[in-house]
């Protein structure tokens, strides 16, 4: 079976549309006539080898022809209507490209990397348009469909609604799809509304960077509500929703039992918006474990004030779901921290992982979050990088870190202002840790005076793996001093 289906493949769209000519009785075209003698036909050979698979696959060429002569005419007329001197779109040697590599025709960029990236997608989203013809689900088994890309927007294939249109024929014969990525390609409103009825199935759904607005975010709230709806990951980062919207996907997310991962990273939410958004993760039925960037799933950079923190520490008093919440980049100062952690000490908050990178803390807020340390058994993970800590702050959470009951993994203390000292510090409280894993102290003021104090952290805290000490004051030989903690037997990873 395995050398009949490789032979098949081999075999030109052409010769199947010469077959169905030969057996439907039509002539063929002046083009198609110089060939074998139909007892010798390749395809006629494999259906008779094997007639109930031959004839289904010779089915599916065959429509699988007719669908890309169809797509093809409509290329051909889209080109004709867009440029008139018979030169293709985007490309800017005046060489002519194909019409099937012509379908959403978007920005390259200049390098070649970028430019085989799209062509890639082109020929992605043109085969599973072809493959959904044929109506039969098992031809076309992916696990992600990629046509975006989240860190270059020149990869991403720009779609039309048109093209959305062509995606959601192509998805729906899938059923559940593991992933659909369509990052940085300008959808818009209308092509989730192209989009619409296939979203429910695609468990991670990247939507960033899409100009969706308000009125694109309400329609994929409709998926959202569906009751077979298995989105377990949605991200809407950079896509300018307001608080207008977020009433819309508050409402949904509060009655979705799939969804446990949203990031709504630089969206202009407001106070309104934090407060809709706290108050479905109160519902029972609210899932969410990650909740990134001020409870829009990363609110990164939203706009966030210490006077939305108490609506978020009640949320967080009473979820039990919510394991990951990520407050970078908004202005909660010492007093909004102080109010999470309020929430920290309850037994039923489950928060693992905290970001409050770059949140205008200094050493004030350590002596609430030292207590909250001491209480909470959940917490794993806690970014405090890019504030003003200093030593106060360095010696309060030392203080936390050289309990038993603290397990914490990761620790980011990126950016803090902090000199040879803490260095000291953190060796003496770290000496009886044995959860941590992880310290981040980048961009600090850190001098080779302090090299003893890290080599006696690498040699009394055994869980301890890597070191980051990037971007700090050492000298040539304070470095190579660092990196050789890994030849030693401390086990530690310095970067340096």
């Amino acid at each position: 079976m395995e050398e009949f289906v490789e032979k098949f493949n081999c075999a030109p769209l052409d010769e199947v549309l010469f077959y169905r000519q030969e057996r439907e009785g039509v002539k063929p075209a002046a083009e198609n006539t110089e060939r074998k003698t139909p007892s010798n036909h390749f395809l006629k050979m494999l259906k008779e080898r094997d007639e109930p698979v031959g004839e289904a696959m010779v089915g599916f060429l065959a429509r699988l022809h007719d669908s890309k002569q169809e797509l093809h005419q409509i290329l051909q007329d889209m080109k004709i209507k867009e440029d008139p001197d018979g030169t293709l779109r985007g490309d800017v040697h005046g060489s002519r490209v194909s019409p099937e590599d012509e379908i959403s025709q978007g920005e390259e960029g200049s390098l070649s990397g970028g430019t085989e990236a799209l062509r890639n997608k082109r020929r992605l989203l043109n085969t599973m348009h072809f493959m959904s013809e044929t109506g039969n689900a098992g031809l076309l088994r992916m696990g992600k469909v990629t046509l975006g890309d989240c860190k270059d927007p020149g990869k991403a294939l720009r779609l039309c609604p048109l093209d959305c249109c062509v995606l959601a024929s192509a998805i729906r014969p899938l059923g559940i799809v593991e992933e659909l990525n369509v990052t940085h390609c300008s959808i818009q409103a209308e092509g989730i509304r192209q989009l619409s009825s296939v979203l429910h199935l695609c468990k991670t759904l990247r939507l960033s960077w899409n100009q969706l607005g308000d009125s694109g975010v309400k329609l994929l709230c409709s998926s959202l509500r569906q009751p077979g709806c298995e989105i377990q990951e949605l991200w809407l980062d950079y896509n300018g929703l307001t608080a207008a919207g977020t009433r819309d996907l508050a409402s949904a997310v509060g009655g979705n039992r799939s969804l446990e991962q949203l990031s709504l990273n630089h969206n202009e939410l407001g106070a309104a918006a934090v407060k809709q958004l706290s108050e479905a993760l109160r519902r029972p039925t609210c899932r969410l474990r990650h909740l990134r960037d001020i409870i829009s799933l990363r609110l990164c950079g939203t706009g966030i004030t210490n006077a939305y923190c108490r609506q978020l520490a009640w949320a967080l008093c009473t979820n039990r779901s919510l394991t990951a919440l990520d407050l970078d980049n908004n202005q909660l100062g010492d007093s909004g921290v102080i109010q999470l952690c309020g929430a920290l000490v309850k037994p039923d908050c489950k928060i693992q992982a905290l970001r409050l990178g770059s949140t205008r803390l200094t050493g004030l807020c350590t002596l609430e979050l030292m207590n909250a340390l001491n209480i909470n058994r959940s917490l794993r993970q806690l970014n405090l990088s890019y504030n003003r800590l200093g030593l106060p702050g360095v010696q309060r959470l030392s203080a936390a870190l050289k309990r038993p009951g603290c397990r914490i993994q990761k620790l980011e203390l990126d950016e803090n202002g902090l000199r040879d000292a803490c260095a000291e510090e953190l060796a003496s409280a770290l000496s009886t840790n044995q959860s941590l894993r992880g310290l981040y102290l980048n961009r600090n003021s850190f001098t080779d005076r302090s090299i003893p104090a890290f080599h006696r952290l690498a040699r009394s805290c055994s869980s301890l793996r890597f070191i980051w000490l990037w971007r700090n004051q050492f000298s040539p030989e304070g470095r190579e001093n660092l990196q050789s903690m890994k030849e030693s037997a401390h086990r530690v990873t310095v970067f340096v």
